[in-house]
């Protein structure tokens, strides 16, 4: 009788109780995915052989990868070119997190118009007051890895030339003044749509005595930060965007024998393929610096030494992890931490990149500037375990940020921003990046601003 009352059931019926069925399945796999994230078995169970090549594989990984260029190429595709058109940038600065917010700022800017490039370079800092970000000037590769940036765009954007004068060598005079490209900020407003940028530039170029399009015309463009709204492009073009810039490989090769280290001194097993190694060390960005207190940013809630150390030992235990890699360009306040950790109950470890790198490599770290130092640091924290930054931070977001992007690569959605309708002094947080402190203004642009 039942089964005959089911059978005069109309298709509605059926489609309902189907989903109704499927719903316990998704979510028990969804949740088993948020326990088991990282995908596979547990390396340190003996799942694959042990790494004999440490360093090497360790370089062979990236925290977002594999490189997908056809998502650039689509859009590089769907542009109009202009051969006689080239952009130079002008004046980027900073770290690297601004650095590379500038840069990659200004590749989009520069495909959007169907424009050519000049390598572009960067403002340095001064070696005595660090502050100075415009003492002098710096090569593309001071940071980043120039043949893999030349390879990338080779593949994703063909159309693009990379011109790479040599010192002395001028290709033209630039038009004068420097032109700020319209925001692309879609999440503002519509009104910051490609087609009005492309409008505002061709305005601004037939205004300038001596512009012909069909000569060659160099324009010197004024650095921007965050301009674009990502999460309003493909989700492939997203993705892979930031990818085309890579850290100089020599500062890598730092990074990669500073973890090699950690791995055998504190005995906590370290894969070097994995790219978010499981229960292995917590990574924290301290932010003490001269400039940063200057600032008056560690006169802020939640935002000076003892906050931000109190907040990095409580996180690092919640997540069982007793080791802690800390980068912070503040000698004193380093020691401080570790004397602080050591004498915790239970005691941890802090360890940095001086601790960790062998004679020879420390040697040549020593030789590099200081932001080519804190490239170390910027390396070794995208791939510990856990990691806790600082809000005004713009090295803190970018790790973050990237991590979060291979969080979704692994297909664990989160809702990192909701942390801050639960905690108070808290700005992000997806389980496996945690930004501390508050700030209305990087709130407001990296959430859609920054590329992972």
């Amino acid at each position: 009788m039942y089964v005959q009352s089911l059978a005069n059931k109309p298709p509605a019926f059926y489609a309902a109780l189907l989903v109704v069925t499927l719903i316990p399945l998704y979510l028990g796999s969804y949740q088993y995915r948020l326990r088991y994230h990282y995908g596979g078995a547990d390396s340190s169970k003996g799942a694959r052989p042990v790494s004999t090549d440490f360093v090497g594989d360790w370089l062979n990984v990236h925290v977002v990868q594999p490189f997908n260029p056809s998502p650039i190429a689509t859009y590089c595709n769907s542009t109009d070119w202009h051969p006689n058109l080239v952009f130079n940038l002008e004046n980027a600065n900073g770290g690297i997190g601004n650095i590379r917010g500038n840069f990659i700022d200004f590749l989009f800017f520069a495909i959007e118009a169907g424009a050519s490039i000049i390598l572009p370079g960067m403002a340095s800092r001064s070696p005595t007051d660090i502050s100075n970000v415009w003492a002098d000037r710096a090569p593309f590769d001071m940071m980043f890895d120039e043949e893999w940036f030349l390879w990338a765009m080779g593949e994703a954007c063909p159309q693009m030339a990379v011109y790479k004068p040599e010192k002395g060598q001028k290709m033209a005079d630039a038009l004068p003044g420097n032109y700020l490209p319209r925001s692309r900020r879609l999440d503002v407003g519509p009104e910051y749509s490609k087609k009005m940028y492309l409008e505002h530039l061709d305005e601004w170029l037939k205004a300038k005595a001596g512009f012909n399009p069909d000569e060659l015309t160099l324009v010197n463009i004024e650095r921007s930060l965050w301009e674009i709204d990502t999460r309003s492009l493909p989700l492939g073009l997203r993705r892979n965007f930031g990818q085309v810039l890579r850290i100089n490989p020599t500062v890598r090769r730092l990074a990669a024998l500073a973890v090699e280290t950690l791995a055998s001194r504190v005995y906590t097993h370290i894969d070097p393929r994995d790219a978010v190694p499981r229960r292995a060390f917590y990574g924290a960005h301290l932010r003490t610096e001269a400039d940063a207190r200057n600032a008056g940013w560690l006169n802020e809630p939640n935002t000076n030494f003892s906050a931000q150390t109190d907040a990095y030992i409580k996180q690092a235990l919640k997540h069982k992890l007793k080791v802690m890699y800390v980068a912070s360009g503040n000698a004193t306040d380093l020691a401080l931490f570790k004397a602080k950790a050591a004498a915790h109950a239970p005691p941890l470890i802090v360890t940095s990149k001086l601790d960790l790198l062998p004679p020879d490599a420390l040697e040549e770290l020593k030789q590099l500037t200081w932001d080519q130092q804190a490239l170390v640091d910027y390396e070794v924290l995208q791939r510990c375990s856990v990691f806790g930054g600082f809000v005004k931070s713009s090295f803190s977001y970018n790790i973050a940020i990237t991590r979060n992007q291979w969080l979704e690569d692994e297909g664990r959605v989160t809702r990192p921003w909701f942390v801050t309708h639960e905690e108070v002094g808290v700005a992000f947080d997806d389980g496996i990046s945690r930004v501390l402190g508050r700030d209305g203004w990087h709130e407001a642009r990296i959430p859609r601003g920054m590329w992972p």
